[in-house]
């Protein structure tokens, strides 16, 4: 079976961690592979970096003007030559047996489409494997999963950097909202999770940057675009759920950024019966003592301790 990989690197100013993005790809014991790294109009050195590797592997291609992440994607997968999409972040890093890994899923899942890895995160320096809903008798273990939803009501099993999807479902899913700028994975999920199964393998080939300075999780959202999820409701019970938790996290995002009125809005939107307890409490709990507990969370988190309100 000639497995090959098209791997998609969406690149903006990122030249403290590309090198070691890209070297990471290199290391794989997998070696039928094509990287398509896309310049997002970096305003750093990253691009200059990556032409210094002068490496045949390697395509540079670069944007005009600033179009952001999704778009970004989008490009590397409209010029992929082969059949597996693969995504990396230009902060990530792949340990070496990550297309080797999802090469076997591919072999043991004939029929299936979207494949993925677990990962570990990297946070301030502190290597953290998250709380998932996945039993430790799994680990080390491949299988198919047919509810993502209802295994991701908490923290996500995958990232997109853990990620390798067919061309032909990105094709029929209308690849990712480039009109999106923020949790733009999260509406992917949705629209790609809802037509196909995971084939998945519970062992960390991934490791995630959670720290970068200027990532998503880490800069302000109020120059960025939501998704709107609700649009999406009515496809099962598991997905309402996942939609209008995920529509609790964007509420606590903007109560942190004190943009009132729009958490007002966002909040009369949900159901609150898919919420457990805690979560309404923290929904309606005022943006100060919210505050002080992401402050406390993050002090255990650098610990070592996950503290959640998933369960």
């Amino acid at each position: 079976m000639d497995i090959k990989f098209s791997i998609i690197i969406p690149l903006y100013n990122k030249e403290d961690y590309v090198l070691k993005t890209l070297y990471s790809v290199f290391n794989q014991t997998y070696t039928n592979y094509e990287v398509i790294v896309v310049n997002d109009c970096s305003t750093d050195n990253s691009a200059e970096l990556v032409k210094s590797l002068k490496d045949s592997r390697v395509k540079l291609l670069a944007h005009k003007k600033n179009l952001g992440l999704s778009a970004t994607r989008n490009t590397g997968i409209t010029a992929a030559t082969h059949e597996y999409i693969a995504f990396l972040d230009a902060d990530d890093c792949w340990k070496k047996t990550f297309l080797e890994q999802i090469s076997k899923l591919i072999v043991t899942f004939p029929r299936q489409k979207v494949f993925a890895t677990f990962y570990e995160e990297n946070f301030n320096g502190k290597i953290l494997s998250p709380k998932v809903k996945i039993p430790d008798n799994k680990k080390g273990t491949s299988f198919l999963i047919t509810n993502f939803f209802e295994l991701n009501m908490g923290r996500l099993i995958l990232t997109q950097s853990c990620l390798v999807v067919k061309k032909e479902v990105l094709k029929n899913i209308n690849h990712y909202d480039a009109s999106l700028t923020f949790a733009e994975d999260i509406d992917f999920y949705i629209r790609c999770f809802s037509k196909h199964k995971l084939a998945y393998h519970y062992e960390s080939h991934c490791l995630i940057n959670t720290t970068v300075f200027g990532s998503l999780t880490q800069s302000n959202t109020r120059d960025k675009t939501y998704p709107n999820l609700k649009k999406h409701t009515g496809q099962s019970l598991h997905t309402d759920k996942f939609i209008f938790f995920y529509m609790y996290c964007f509420c606590q995002r903007l109560k942190l950024e004190k943009r009132f009125d729009e958490v007002k809005k966002l909040r009369d939107k949900i159901d609150l019966k898919y919420l457990n307890i805690l979560q309404v409490i923290l929904l309606y709990l005022p943006q100060l003592p919210y505050k002080l507990l992401i402050k406390f969370k993050k002090l255990l988190m650098r610990k070592g301790i996950q503290p959640t309100t998933y369960y």
